[in-house]
């Protein structure tokens, strides 16, 4: 098996784009800490062959895709442009060449503005910021209408917001329980067909989600 690391910028957002450096990628190792002989940097000189990815922010949720396998995230934007994205080997996801999101407090520009060639778009974003937190893919069938659908805790709205796939695409957004229960931190979809929630403050809870009939 692999075992997938997420690491932000650290604040320091040149180190997103520095091929020798960890920082702002993602790593992908074996289970017994060995590195892939089919990692996109292996034997290329100056890059980290741990990377996966280049050109990630702060990223603050990851969830394997159940019918596909593959690695999804999502991440902190600056001021605005938080992102969604799907993972592939040697992607680079443009941070901070390019971005959705502004500098806090004076709304300037950074980078070179939202697209480039070369770096991928994200699969969906948000500005205004969310400030999501947590993610995962609902397998339940509890819920049958929402299997699939992927789902995203917010801190700053304090809510969860669900996003309707159709393969690689988002089609709808429903943000759920908006003020209701607090700043959500976490979410899981639970193996008795339950959604799970936790809270983040000092007397946070584990919450579960269950049809109200």
């Amino acid at each position: 098996g692999y075992l997938y690391l997420t690491l932000g910028d650290r604040g320091e957002m040149p180190r997103a784009q520095n091929p020798d450096d960890h920082a702002g990628s993602v790593i992908r190792l074996h289970d017994d800490g060995r590195v892939p002989r089919d990692n996109p940097f292996v034997g290329k000189p100056g890059w980290k062959p741990e990377k996966y990815t280049i050109g990630n922010r702060n990223l603050q949720g990851a969830a394997l895709h159940p019918a596909t396998g593959v690695l999804w995230t999502h991440e902190h934007g600056p001021q605005g442009g938080d992102e969604v994205n799907v993972i592939r080997a040697g992607v680079n996801y443009g941070w901070p060449v390019i971005t959705y999101g502004v500098n806090y407090g004076t709304g300037t520009k950074i980078g070179e503005g939202t697209e480039k060639p070369g770096m991928a778009q994200p699969l969906y974003y948000w500005v205004p910021s969310i400030a999501p937190s947590g993610m995962a893919f609902y397998t339940g069938d509890r819920f049958p209408r929402w299997r699939g659908d992927l789902f995203v805790g917010a801190l700053k709205d304090q809510m969860l917001v669900r996003l309707r796939l159709d393969g690689e695409k988002v089609v709808r957004e429903e943000r759920l329980l908006k003020g209701v229960l607090g700043r959500i931190r976490d979410v899981r979809s639970g193996p008795d067909g339950a959604l799970y929630l936790l809270t983040d403050a000092s007397n946070g809870a584990l919450l579960r989600l269950e049809p109200a009939d």
